[in-house]
């Protein structure tokens, strides 16, 4: 409502130049001096009222400032929130599925490593584990054995 009754006040003052700009521009027009040229005496008054001329436009482009006042603050107060809200939502919703995804990826993993140790530990039919069929050094040697010799 602010920037509406703003606008409403720059668009008066502007037209109220305008026509100021318009008299001002006549009455220079009028006055003419000995030897001028044709259409000197307009090119002359445009000159000097191009100050004027100036102040109503920048009056009108302000006009147009003050349209865009309502725009900015919706898009900076009213839907920055919304959207900052929307992309928390969405980031935890991704951070959920990461975690759900490392968990499931886990739970995979343990898994394996729960069958892999479960087929070293469980003797096969001649009485020995997996790791103590692949050994070193032909007897009993299991591969846990080589790593802590070699320490």
């Amino acid at each position: 409502m602010y920037a509406a009754q703003q606008r409403e006040r720059l668009r008066q003052m502007a037209d109220e130049v305008r026509a100021l700009l318009g008299e001002y521009r006549a009455d220079l027009e009028n006055i003419r001096f000995d030897g001028d040229r044709p259409f000197e005496a307009r090119i002359r008054a445009f000159l000097a009222s191009r100050p004027l001329a100036q102040l109503e436009s920048d009056l009108r482009d302000a006009v147009n400032h003050a349209g865009k006042l309502d725009a900015e603050f919706q898009r900076r107060y009213v839907e920055l929130p919304l959207k900052r809200e929307e992309k928390a939502e969405k980031k935890e919703l991704d951070k959920t599925r990461k975690n759900g995804l490392n968990t499931a990826r886990a739970v995979n993993t343990a898994g394996q490593l729960n069958g892999l140790t479960s087929a070293l530990a469980e003797p096969t039919g001649d009485g020995k584990g997996v790791v103590q069929k692949t050994g070193t050094d032909g007897g009993q040697n299991t591969f846990l054995d080589f790593l802590e010799k070699r320490a």
